[in-house]
């Protein structure tokens, strides 16, 4: 899928949608949204050794990941960027480039910045993907920079480091799929990127559109507030996607509503498997003594699954401290007052919330085959 901006025709039909995705600019400052289906996935290689690679085989081009969704197996498929980098000496090489956590970062950011509701519908005028709907984003690098400053304390990356993450993005390609063919798309993570023109003026504007699925599940409402700039503080990049999983499923985190998730669900989910089990299972324990200490979850328990004997899977068990809860509540607040709006504004659209009002706090029936 190639897409290039002036392809592009403005789409007036779907605004009220994109608007309800948008949140209060005052009171949601720290909070952004998490979009189903989507951010089950981990869509991000966090291995720095080899995150640029002057060649790769055809099997070392792609990883992917896989997640339970409405009784199907949902799964990513990652295809790294090609791009041209410049190196200390002047000299221009290309490398083949996973999207990872600077990349994982900018779209979170991009993503903020749609919540303001800024983001508009355009549709594919030409091409292979003529009619194809995208939700675009007018932003400036600046905009960026600032906002990342703001959330994580400190300048992240630097000007040029956010231009080759967006890069990386426009070019590595997102192929999200069902086995019944339900959810079947292809697209880079962003099919369409612009950088604004230089100018003599800081506030120059690029052009985003976000992958294809986000902005269907955009449209069908299938999204719920988080907090996005704790997300962002966590060191452990698999404690973000954690946190983001629970804050999209957990809906009813409290007392007497524990959160159980298999370990090799979580895994498949987020990494490519260790050869060790036991591995994966000290990373998610490190993942959740994170989660601990940020007063995310009161506690965790893990209990082992045996075939005779043996142990191969474990059960984690979460329970949440008041904090999370009292937010999850109050995001629930917040998505049934959209879930009114759109129901207001289209008697159909009720139909759209069916999955995404449902709490997925025990996810220990999903098995998916390595």
């Amino acid at each position: 899928m190639e897409i290039h901006k002036e392809d592009l025709i403005p789409k007036d039909k779907h605004q009220m949608k994109l608007d309800l995705f948008g949140l209060d600019l005052m009171i949601d400052q720290n909070y952004s949204n998490t979009i189903d289906i989507y951010d089950l996935l981990g869509r991000f290689s966090y291995d720095k050794k080899t995150k640029y690679r002057r060649s790769v085989s055809a099997e070392d081009s792609q990883f992917t990941r896989a997640t339970a969704y409405n009784g199907l197996v949902v799964t990513a498929r990652v295809t790294a960027a090609n791009i041209e980098r410049t190196l200390p000496d002047g000299t221009k090489e290309r490398f083949f480039v996973f999207p990872g956590v600077r990349e994982e970062i900018i779209e979170d950011v991009l993503r903020k910045l749609a919540t303001e509701k800024r983001a508009e519908g355009f549709e594919a005028a030409s091409g292979s993907s003529q009619a194809t709907m995208l939700v675009g984003l007018d932003f400036s690098l600046y905009e960026v920079y600032q906002e990342l400053k703001r959330v994580r304390g400190k300048i992240q990356y630097s000007y040029s480091e956010i231009r080759e993450a967006l890069s990386i993005l426009s070019k590595a390609n997102l192929e999200i799929s069902t086995e019944d063919k339900s959810i079947s798309v292809s697209a880079p993570f962003f099919p369409v990127l612009a950088f604004a023109e230089k100018s003599k003026t800081s506030d120059t504007r690029s052009f985003v559109c976000f992958h294809p699925l986000v902005t269907d599940l955009i449209i069908n409402n299938k999204f719920r507030r988080y907090n996005y700039k704790k997300a962002l503080s966590f060191v452990g990049s698999y404690t973000r996607l954690v946190y983001k999983r629970i804050c999209n499923r957990w809906t009813q985190a409290g007392p007497g509503h524990p959160y159980r998730i298999k370990l090799s669900t979580l895994i498949d989910a987020i990494k490519t498997p260790y050869k060790n089990v036991y591995q994966d299972k000290a990373l998610i324990q490190e993942t959740l003594e994170e989660l601990k200490r940020k007063n995310v979850i009161e506690s965790y328990d893990a209990k082992p699954q045996k075939i005779k004997g043996k142990i191969i899977d474990w059960v984690f068990e979460l329970k949440a401290t008041n904090e999370f809860a009292k937010q999850q509540a109050a995001n629930n607040r917040v998505f049934n007052r959209i879930k009114e709006k759109a129901t207001q504004s289209s008697p159909t659209a009720a139909l759209k919330f069916d999955a995404a009002d449902v709490d997925y706090g025990d996810e220990i029936s999903f098995h998916h085959e390595r």
